[in-house]
């Protein structure tokens, strides 16, 4: 799998428990953003209809992507549901589509870039976000005020993406992805440590912080759940390993805790892959010429 393991070697069990939670997590998206709304008759069934054009889009996207590049079509369909998942709530559609077809494009003409694709594309949908001023609010988080309680953010009762906001599922996910042989195991809880030891000394400055409400951020579980353990762009060494995550979770706490930018683990960790990536690629430079000076 792209998105934190490598599909070839996955065991059909864990790739079936993957579409399992993914599909999990678009039944809880259409129900927190549109059916629990419909029931009270402040959203009509067509708001339901919309949100679950994000996944329908993203998986046709998907399907034309491998018949461009003679696969079949539909392998590896996890992919286009997850990107339907990370969009906010009430994102434009036809923005949406824009940048699908900027991420189709890359793949067909399989354009390396130094950070995962996937987080590539959820930072482009940040971008738009803020410059068509699109907030994770739906249209009733928006209209109508309400402080989430710890239960509440661990359930998915958060502002966020439109199917990644339940932290529960996530943990599924990360279960899930734990029986594959490749997946990174040990980054996300390096991550938590990394966000823990900060928000501990936090907490003693100031008896008023709320350690649960800080870590319960759906986003920087997304991100360490799904994009910091791709193989690709994270260390293989166990000391890299624990660098690595404790420096995302720290980053993180920053970045939510003190600047208050709920979704700033993607832009920390779209440094950290690029830095990685660089990094290796002048180190392999480095032993690439001492070795010709040997021969």
């Amino acid at each position: 799998m792209d998105i934190a393991m490598h599909f070839k070697e996955t065991n059909q069990k864990t790739l079936q428990g993957i579409y399992i939670i993914l599909i999990l997590m678009l039944c809880y998206g259409l129900y927190k953003n549109g059916i629990s709304y419909v029931f009270i008759g402040k959203e009509n069934f067509w708001d339901v209809l919309r949100l679950l054009l994000y996944p329908i889009l993203a998986v046709s996207f998907h399907i034309i992507t491998n018949l461009f590049q003679k696969k079949n079509l539909f392998l590896n369909l996890y992919k286009g549901l997850f990107l339907g998942l990370l969009v906010p709530p009430t994102f434009p559609v036809w923005i949406f589509i824009l940048l699908l077809i900027i991420y189709s494009f890359i793949q067909i003409i399989h354009l390396k870039l130094p950070i995962s694709k996937e987080l590539f594309f959820k930072i482009l949908l940040i971008l738009a976000s803020l410059i068509f001023s699109i907030s994770y609010e739906n249209q009733i988080e928006s209209s109508t005020p309400y402080l989430y309680g710890t239960i509440d953010l661990f359930l998915g009762r958060s502002v966020g993406n439109f199917g990644t906001t339940c932290i529960l599922l996530l943990l599924m996910l990360y279960i899930v992805l734990s029986t594959d042989f490749y997946y990174k195991k040990e980054l996300p809880i390096y991550a938590i440590c990394g966000f823990f030891l900060p928000a501990f000394f936090y907490g003693i400055i100031d008896p008023n912080y709320e350690f649960l409400r800080g870590i319960l951020n759906s986003h920087f579980w997304v991100t360490i759940i799904v994009f910091l353990p791709i193989n690709e762009y994270s260390p293989v060494l166990k000391k890299g390993k624990i660098g690595y995550g404790l420096l995302m979770g720290f980053a993180s706490f920053f970045l939510i805790e003190i600047l208050k930018l709920i979704d700033g683990p993607y832009f920390i960790l779209t440094i950290m892959q690029f830095l990685f990536v660089l990094s290796r690629k002048l180190w392999f430079q480095k032993e690439t010429i001492v070795y010709a000076k040997k021969v």
